[in-house]
C-alpha cells in the first residue's frame, strides 16, 4: 500500500502579498495569444470570469499571489512580466483602548457634579 504525503499550509505571517497587473492590455493579449477564453482561464485558476475580465479591464487591480502566479503559469509567462509584487503589513486589532471612553478630566467631573440627577418613574 502506497501512503501519501498530505500537504501541510504554510504557516500565517503577518504579511499578504498582494500582485499589482502591470499592463492590463498584455495579459488580455496573453490569453488570446494562448487560445484561452476568460471562463476557461478562469476554470483553470479557480475563480470567476468576471475576475479574469476585472484584471484584463483595469476595473481589478491587485489579486492575490495565488491568482497571480496561476495565470502566469497557465499563460506560459514568468509572473514578473504580468504582474508586479506588493507587500502590505497586516494591521493588528483595533486596541479597545482606543474605542473605550476616555477617562474624565477633573473639569469634565466638575459638570457632571453639578448637574442636576434625574429619576424616573
Amino acid at each position: 500500500m502506497v501512503m501519501q504525503a498530505t500537504r501541510r499550509r504554510p504557516p500565517l505571517n503577518r504579511r499578504d502579498s498582494w500582485m499589482k497587473v502591470k499592463d492590463p492590455a498584455a495579459l488580455r493579449r496573453w490569453r488570446k495569444q494562448q487560445r484561452f477564453s476568460q471562463q476557461q482561464l478562469a476554470t483553470l485558476i479557480r475563480r470567476s470570469q468576471q475576475t479574469i475580465h476585472l484584471l484584463e479591464t483595469g476595473g481589478m487591480k491587485t489579486c492575490t499571489e495565488g491568482v497571480a502566479v496561476g495565470i502566469a503559469a497557465w499563460l506560459g509567462v514568468p509572473w514578473e512580466e504580468l504582474f508586479e509584487a506588493e507587500e502590505h503589513d497586516v494591521l493588528p486589532p483595533v486596541a479597545d483602548s482606543i474605542h473605550a471612553t476616555p477617562p474624565a478630566t477633573s473639569a469634565h467631573r466638575a459638570t457632571n457634579a453639578q448637574r442636576p440627577k434625574r429619576h424616573y418613574a
